[in-house]
């Protein structure tokens, strides 16, 4: 049911954070697929430093996880605002509810 109320960002970072689970359990060809995965999240492969050659496996693993955690941050943004964008519409409705439940309370028969 909660599967449904996510968006497509927190379904790509739940497919990317697999791809990586998946990834380190291999043994073949790690660092290759690492380099593309942290392609395609936008993280670094070069080392912190630039001028110094590729990153080691475990920078671009932490590189990885920071580029995840900033969609994370983006997705829960996302969904923030439009849960306030559903809030303030709803207080409107009440508050409307409220003025005409005032009137017909006060007004004379």
């Amino acid at each position: 049911m909660w599967s449904k109320l996510k968006s497509d960002v927190e379904k790509e970072v739940e497919e990317e954070r697999l791809e990586l689970q998946n990834i380190l359990k291999r043994d073949d060809q790690r660092l290759i697929n690492l380099k593309k995965l942290a392609l395609k999240v936008g993280a670094s492969t070069v080392k912190l430093y630039p001028g110094y050659g590729d990153a080691s496996e475990p920078e671009i693993i932490q590189n990885i996880h920071q580029a995840l955690q900033t969609k994370s941050m983006i997705a829960a943004v996302k969904t923030s605002y439009n849960h306030v964008i559903v809030s303030i519409i709803l207080a409107l409705i009440a508050f409307g509810s409220m003025i005409a439940a005032f009137i017909a309370a006060y007004s004379k028969p």
